[in-house]
């Protein structure tokens, strides 16, 4: 029975480190991809100043996409000057280094575009699920669910995980699930990454903060780290320095 136990509380440790470490990092993409948001106002007001150099003229480039892209991968092709690009890169650069102190912020109804935020919504996922699963195995370390339930619930998606181990508290709308649903809908759009994701990935600010929302009480409802408080700090840090 020690050891027994001694094994439950390792299986339980390691999932709440890698929920913290989900969340953490998480966050981490969530703030580079605000950021860059930003950076990207900023890029798009330097940029008016810049002018082609003089007498450059564009090369002549098949009308074909893939007979383009062989031609600017390929053989070379640059289609503006040298001179420019460097202009270009440097005010990129500028740019983000001037975001977090340049007092731009993005909107509620501003969509992310940036590539961040994919990783903010796989690893916001992936804390979620960490956290059902831990929470499931607390249930039957600690005798209210049954090992064939646990078992048969371990082989099924996260959100209808949530809606046994919370069916209670759903019902009393204690606990809001609709944000959560979107925000599994987007990890499984970002993990099977193809054409049609650059677009249907762009959560707005507001539907960030409404899944942000949600996982308050849902921390709430767990055993085990990260809490309600962490995750309110984390959003705090990102809101207060990017968001109106």
């Amino acid at each position: 029975m020690e050891k027994q136990n001694s094994d439950a509380l390792t299986n339980f440790a390691r999932l709440e480190e890698a929920a913290t470490f989900f969340l953490y990092t998480a966050f981490e993409h969530a703030h580079m991809a605000a950021q860059l948001e930003v950076a990207g106002m900023l890029f798009a007001e330097r940029i008016q100043t810049i002018n082609p150099e003089p007498g450059w003229v564009a090369p002549s480039l098949p009308a074909t996409f893939p007979e383009f892209l062989h031609e600017v991968i390929h053989n070379d092709v640059q289609v503006i000057s040298e001179a420019t690009a460097s202009k270009l890169a440097q005010a990129w650069e500028e740019a983000q280094a001037l975001a977090p102190s340049s007092g731009q912020r993005i909107t509620k109804s501003h969509a992310i575009e940036s590539i961040e935020i994919v990783g903010h919504i796989i690893n916001l996922a992936a804390c979620v699920e960490s956290v059902i699963n831990r929470h499931l195995f607390f249930m039957r370390e600690a005798g209210t669910l049954e090992s064939h339930l646990y078992t048969n619930l371990d082989r099924t998606e996260v959100i209808p995980k949530i809606l046994f181990a919370f069916k209670a508290e759903i019902q009393s709308q204690q606990l809001a699930t609709s944000r959560l649903v979107h925000l599994f809908r987007l990890r499984n759009q970002a993990v099977h990454f193809k054409a049609s994701s650059t677009e249907s990935i762009q959560p707005t600010v507001e539907e960030l903060l409404g899944i942000w929302k949600e996982m308050g009480p849902l921390l709430e409802l767990v055993n085990g780290a990260p809490t309600r408080q962490e995750l309110t700090d984390l959003v705090n840090r990102v809101a207060n320095t990017w968001f109106v």
